[in-house]
């Protein structure tokens, strides 16, 4: 599958401002989840529950922007790149994988293909919100201790 030039990407993908509230209620979905989700572990615990929502919420960003970069940057692809090249993995996207097929990638295409991926737009979108709930998952963190120390 080749990448898609400019043009072609800007045809498919609709403009940000379409899916900017997309974006926005997701966003509020996943702090809900992990501020519920840090509230619960405060409850069946004597940690203070600025600890257990702040580090809910960051440890939430961490694994967004783990996702995010590794689609985005390609290195899922790659990793993928990788097992074909090892287990002699997918054949062309032209041709189905059909026992006996003689025509296959060599090794270093493969692993080539893996580096070049296609623009995702949501990947970069899900590094934002990782570090975005980072921030605020630190927040919750230092105003919380520091409203108990006071």
């Amino acid at each position: 599958m080749e990448p898609l030039t400019p043009s072609e990407f800007e045809q498919e993908t609709p403009p940000l401002s379409e899916r900017m509230p997309d974006y926005l209620v997701t966003f509020g979905i996943g702090l809900a989840v992990s501020v519920l989700i840090g509230g619960a572990i405060w409850v069946i615990s004597d940690i203070p529950a600025s600890s257990t929502v702040g580090y809910s919420v960051i440890l939430y960003g961490v694994v967004l922007a783990l996702a995010g970069g590794s689609s985005g940057g390609g290195y899922t692809n790659l990793g993928m790149g990788a097992m074909g090249s090892l287990f002699g993995g997918p054949r062309t996207d032209e041709e189905p994988a059909e026992f006996g097929s003689s025509r296959t990638l060599d090794p270093r295409e493969r692993l080539a293909k893996g580096l070049r991926p296609e623009a995702n737009p949501r990947a970069f979108w899900q590094v934002v919100g990782g570090a975005l709930y980072i921030a605020i998952g630190l927040a919750i963190v230092i105003l919380g201790s520091s409203a108990t120390i006071s």
